[in-house]
């Protein structure tokens, strides 16, 4: 007869065979579950219009995307349907922190199983008059939701957005949200520019290309090459220029700004400008110099050979004045 260590080691081994069954279901189950979108497998979204996207803006102090006022911004989500069978009704709508309502596309699109398209809505961001006058002046936020119901319905703005996972025929209303901070979408919050900061962020993006450029190869500390005297003294005065740009724009002082931006702008096209001119990238003025001192040493040479003809000359006919002298008998 089994004693009672070997009853007590099986009655363990028959506890411990459910406990183990209840472990891997629970570990089965969220393997097994599907994704949570009920009617799509996919959606991106791009945005077209921006006049910048992920640039650090110093005045508001913060990355931001930015757009210049009056101009029209739009939104693109590319919607790619599941395998489910029926007819999905999807609109869209956005809504920045100066609106009180979403601004809705006006009619919906039919997507089938399978399928995949874009949804698209425009905007137009208002122009810096009356009371948009300090749209400018702040950052702003936005949400843009797409939404999936019957043809003709109206989603509620107080209603939650929220993309449900269900099969047909038991499909609610759904509802997916991007927003300007919203991971995974990599979009910040928008800045409306005026004329004078669209125009300042232009001039400096080019003038700092150019002037990166240039101090790669005329910032050296070595001593600067013949003929970069123009070009240094211009890429000088395009840096002191952008600084100058730099703290007015930090200040909100964008008219000024965009006047240094643009002299930087200037100074640099001199600079380079001035690296394409006569012999290969020397300026006149030193090239001149250069011109005259190499005639000077090739003068000084043509000289020296023929002072010392002279001097040869001279000696031979001291040599023949002598009263020793004897002229040689040529040979027969």
């Amino acid at each position: 007869m089994p004693n009672t260590l070997e009853v007590a080691i099986v009655q363990h081994r028959k506890l411990l065979v459910p406990i183990f069954a209840m472990l891997l279901v629970g570990v089965a189950v969220p393997l097994s579950v599907p994704r949570a979108h009920g009617d799509d497998t996919n959606e991106t979204l791009n945005i077209t219009g921006l006049l910048s996207r992920d640039s650090y803006d110093s005045y508001l102090g913060t990355y931001v995307d930015a757009i210049q006022a009056g101009n029209t911004l739009t939104f693109n989500v590319i919607f790619t349907a599941n395998s489910y069978v029926y007819q999905r009704n999807l609109t869209m709508g956005v809504k920045f922190d100066l609106m009180t309502n979403f601004q809705n596309t006006t009619s919906d699109t039919a997507v089938y199983a399978g399928q995949t398209l874009t949804v698209t809505l425009a905007y137009q961001i208002p122009v810096l008059t009356g009371q948009y006058t300090g749209l400018n002046l702040q950052a702003h936020s936005w949400t843009l939701e797409l939404w999936d119901m019957a043809q003709g319905a109206t989603w509620n703005a107080n209603a939650y957005c929220t993309d449900y996972n269900y099969a047909p025929p038991n499909i609610p209303a759904m509802c997916r949200s991007f927003s300007s901070n919203g991971y995974p979408y990599t979009y910040h919050s928008l800045a409306v520019y005026s004329n004078p900061q669209s125009s300042s962020y232009n001039s400096k993006l080019q003038a700092s290309a150019i002037i990166s450029s240039l101090n790669s190869v005329l910032g050296s500390t070595n001593s600067p090459a013949p003929g970069t005297s123009s070009a240094i003294a211009s890429l000088a005065q395009a840096n002191t220029q952008m600084s100058l740009g730099n703290n007015a724009y930090s200040l909100g002082d964008f008219a000024t700004a965009q006047t240094d931006y643009q002299n930087a702008l200037n100074d640099a096209n001199a600079a380079q400008s001035s690296l394409a001119t006569i012999g290969g990238g020397t300026d006149t003025a030193t090239f001149t110099s250069i011109w005259l001192e190499s005639v000077a040493i090739l003068l000084g040479g043509i000289g020296a050979i023929l002072v010392g003809f002279a001097g040869f000359k001279y000696l031979r006919g001291k040599t023949r004045a002598l009263p020793s002298y004897s002229p040689t008998t040529p040979k027969a």
